[in-house]
């Protein structure tokens, strides 16, 4: 039954009472906030169905409730009830959801009858060969002269009405069978598909190995590749077919067919965070766990109560399996010495249905789950443990939903994340186990429960909730610095360095990063003259300033047009993807989907600086600017063009750089700051076009991405590298799913394991020091690097001295050299550089005690110098006076109205 509760539409106005009003009081008053209430518009889906035997069924499946902004919140449902797909019959299952004032409870009855499985068909086409858009254009269709992906295989078709995914921390299944047999990482679990089954293994926090490649000290945080158990069917033959049947933003749906059958001999269904892996099958008398011995020294088997089972056989709902003395580990020393084994008990929970018969032989337990189809493993702690997960173990996760709100006025990211559930006992009385990362809770105020569970990416809380919501600030962002006005700042030198930015640019010059191939090598060119229209725009120079401009137009407008297949550079439209990439295939970028968000990210920064200073650059190139950058940040879910913020993982709070994940540890990321960079361009983009959705999904990344790096890469919280990893580094190399190293793809030089997390060096970089705490911890890792490299900087010294500006900026003055930068592998980097080290001198630190209303086109950020006087650095790139809010200490607030087309310091106090 749909109940509607009529409400009266108001336009709330949102009134701000101003403790204290500073500068232009004629400053008209900020605009009227209208604030829908919450409806439910109309709701499909919930009618009775007849479904095929052995076909498995999702009981969200062609459900949709529509709110008042035309979101599908289906995924509000509290579910009760469970069909089992392999049995003829009907089925009732309860659904219930309020949602403002409007509640649904609805019943419905699923009849499973036999009969031949009839999937859905869907073809994703594309007719043409070029779009074009004003003066831009893009390829599309037949391409054969470029690399490509493979297409996407082994997901049911219905779900290609939409945009595939990539680079998450389970695709590489929709590259090859069995994903290829790679890892498949939902913390607390791993599992993998092979031949055996579907791999179920505790891989527990791991231990530290040491290294020393060409005499660098390396080392990695990772578990032994032991696994525990794999869950099969005797109905499934030796190889089998892995198939994805359903995902969303936090689950996927897994099928295993036999080669040629459309039917479902088991479905294996992941949430991240969950602390189970549930398990359906078509024949509820032929699933079986096959228990790996390697590395054990003996299994042992209890009731859930923890009585020991002596026998060959049980009946009941559940089972524990303890791993006597597992081998988990080794302990290791520097430079890389590997000692003795490192042993531990390991405990699983298997939780059936009532009157389940457990047959316990040869390392075997064959089950007959009789009363269901369903049953679930869990990863526990110890005995202690069984009875309360055991409880739980009746709310399968559907679906998982992360969304974001933004607070405009007090530039707030308020992240919630939803677990759909399903009660397969029809009981209502339990809410959902799950467990949440570190950095869920650090912003988080969610209660936990005394278990915990520790792993490589730190200790997991459990909660009893099945939705929790995060708050993080958001402290704005620059392109680059406004002009400095310290004593040591010297026009003249900073022209001369522009000039040798303008020598390291040459069209002419075949050599330079501006005539690269690649487009992420173009970038070390891209980014330096987007810069140096900054700064010469700054400074005055408009003969630079118009130099950098014909340039980065240039290399920008020649990937943001295609021809014909004689073009050396453009973009291409995937559409069997829904993904765009480059004619060239640097990084894998085309032919495996990796290094968007960073490749991108760079593009989309410097367009967006050059529409800054380009009056026409919008309106010629602006829709395929805006094509580039729906790749990696595109602000609407299911949609059939573009993937939902294609690299980034709301659950773990960041960007995979690999497309398919397709890894023993699952996916992974190198460059934390280029994927923060990404999201920067993003914004820059939103300001400049006026794009509201795409500037608050710029927010939402931007913060969850320097959250993220600060966590995992820097463990600024203390929370996640392991004692005798922090003890010789302050950083993390890579993170992966399931591991993170002491190291890069390139090398083993310390300089650049710190430095691919601090490369671009922009204004962006003050983020990882927003207040005292921040710039401590990012002190103790900065000295950590220099003592590995005994206090002396070998390459890279635009970033290392950037990250010294943050700390204290005289030094890095007193140590900046341009000779140095000149001769290192970015020399044209050295103009941004000086000018970055030079405003900070200039303007202090950042500070978060002022914070600015987020509005549609202007973005700064907030510093506090020496003298306690605290700047805002504004910019401003539209047509128009722009009239901004700022909130200081004491409830002060202060507007000033900033000038069109501008980039100037604003005095707040």
């Amino acid at each position: 039954m749909f109940k509607k509760i009529l409400v009266l539409l108001f336009l709330i106005s949102l009134t701000t009472l101003y403790a204290c009003q500073k500068d232009d009081p004629t400053i008209p008053e900020d605009e009227t906030v209208i604030v829908l209430p919450k409806e439910i518009k109309s709701v499909s889906g919930l009618e009775d169905i007849v479904v095929t035997q052995h076909e498995y069924f999702s009981p969200l499946k062609n459900v949709e409730v529509i709110n008042e902004k035309n979101e599908n919140i289906s995924y509000l449902f509290d579910i009760s009830g469970h069909v089992n797909y392999g049995v003829v019959g009907s089925y009732e299952l309860d659904y219930q959801l309020t949602y403002g004032d409007d509640v649904i409870t609805e019943s419905r009855t699923v009849t499973v009858e036999a009969g031949t499985i009839q999937r859905e068909t869907y073809n994703r086409t594309i007719d043409g060969s070029r779009v074009d858009s004003g003066f831009g254009s893009y390829r599309i269709g037949p391409a054969s002269g470029i690399a490509h992906p493979i297409n996407p295989q082994n997901i049911n078709q219905d779900l290609l009405k939409k945009a595939v995914p990539s680079n998450g921390w389970w695709t590489s299944l929709l590259v090859s069978n069995y994903g290829g047999g790679n890892g498949i990482y939902t913390n607390p679990l791993r599992s993998a598909f092979s031949n055996l089954g579907a791999e179920v293994t505790n891989p527990g926090a791991g231990f530290v190995q040491y290294w020393n490649p060409d005499g660098y000290n390396t080392m990695a945080n990772f578990s032994l590749a032991l696994p525990d158990m794999y869950l099969k069917t005797t109905t499934l033959n030796e190889g089998y077919q892995t198939v994805v049947v359903d995902y969303s933003d936090s689950t996927v749906n897994v099928a295993m067919r036999n080669v040629g059958s459309p039917e479902d001999h088991m479905v294996l269904t992941y949430a991240q965070g969950s602390p189970y892996i549930f398990a359906e099958v078509k024949d509820s008398t032929k699933p079986y766990i096959a228990l790996a011995t390697q590395g054990t020294s003996a299994i042992e088997f209890y009731q859930v109560d923890g009585t020991k089972i002596t026998g060959t056989s049980y009946t009941g709902n559940g089972i524990i399996i303890k791993y006597v003395q597992k081998h988990i580990g080794y302990e290791t020393s520097r430079p890389a010495q590997v000692g003795q084994p490192i042993y531990g008990d390991r405990y699983f929970l298997v939780s059936t249905p009532d009157d389940s018969t457990f047959g316990i032989a040869n390392n075997r337990i064959s089950l007959s789950l009789l009363r269901s189809n369903v049953f679930s493993v869990a990863a526990i702690q110890n005995l202690s443990e069984a009875e309360v997960y055991h409880d739980h173990a009746y709310l399968k996760p559907v679906y998982g939903d992360v969304s974001f709100e933004i607070d405009h006025v007090n530039s707030l990211v308020e992240t919630t994340y939803h677990s759909t559930t399903q009660d397969l006992k029809g009981e209502e009385t339990l809410e959902p186990l799950q467990f949440i990362l570190p950095h869920h809770d650090v912003y988080s105020d969610v209660e936990t429960l005394a278990n915990t569970f520790q792993t490589v990416r730190g200790f997991l809380k459990l909660i009893e909730h099945k939705t929790f919501t995060t708050s993080q600030s958001f402290y704005g962002l620059l392109p680059a610095m406004t002009k400095p006005n310290n004593d040591q700042f010297n026009e003249i030198e900073m022209t001369d360095y522009l000039t040798r930015l303008d020598g390291h640019t040459e069209l002419s010059d075949t050599e330079n990063f501006l005539n690269d191939e690649g487009p992420y090598w173009n970038s070390k060119a891209i980014y330096p003259l987007a810069q140096g229209i900054i700064i010469s725009n700054q400074i005055g120079n408009e003969d630079l300033e118009v130099s950098f401009i014909s340039k980065l137009r240039y290399l920008l407008t020649d990937w943001l047009t295609y021809t014909s297949e004689s073009d050396e550079r453009y973009l291409y439209y995937n559409e069997k993807w829904g993904s765009v990439y480059y004619s060239n295939n640097d990084f894998n970028t085309a032919s495996e989907l990796s290094d968007h968000a960073f490749t991108h990210g760079y593009l989309v920064y410097a367009a967006s600086v050059l529409a800054m200073y380009d009056d026409t650059f919008v309106s010629d190139y602006g829709t395929v600017v805006e094509t580039l950058l729906n790749d990696y940040m595109y602000p609407y879910k299911d949609h059939e063009e573009f993937d939902y913020l294609r690299s980034f993982d709301p659950w773990a709070g960041h960007t995979w750089a690999h497309g398919f994940g397709t890894f023993a540890e699952g996916n992974n990321i190198e460059s934390s700051s280029e994927a923060i960079q990404s999201w920067v361009g993003g914004y820059l983009w939103a300001l400049e076009t006026g794009n509201t959705d795409l500037r608050d999904a710029a927010i939402y990344g931007f913060v969850h991405e320097l959250a993220s790096a600060k966590m995992y890469m820097f463990d600024y919280e203390d929370l996640v590298f392991k004692d005798n990893y922090e003890t010789y580094a302050g950083v993390a190399g890579m993170i992966w799913g399931g591991k993170y190293d002491y190291a890069t793809w390139f090398g083993a030089n310390p300089t650049f394991i710190y430095g691919i997390q601090w490369l671009p060096n922009g204004e962006y970089l003050s983020g990882y020091a927003l207040n005292d705490t921040e710039r401590t911890r990012l002190e103790e890792v900065y000295g950590m690097y220099l003592d590995s490299k005994n206090q002396v900087i070998d390459t890279w010294f635009a970033n290392m001295w950037s990250i010294q500006a943050l700390l204290d900026p005289s030094v890095a003055i007193a140590q900046f050299d341009d000779d140095l930068i000149e001769e290192d592998d970015y020399p044209a980097d050295l103009s941004q550089t000086y000018y970055l080290i030079h405003g900070l001198d200039t303007y202090g630190r950042r500070t978060t005690d002022y914070t600015m209303k987020i509005h549609q086109h202007v973005s700064s950020s907030i510093y506090v110098n020496e003298s306690n006087e605290v700047y805002a650095l504004v910019w401003n790139p539209s047509e128009s006076i722009e009239y901004i809010t700022f909130y200081g200490p004491n409830d002060e607030v202060i507007r000033k109205s900033i000038n069109p087309n501008s980039f100037e310091a604003v005095k707040l106090n």
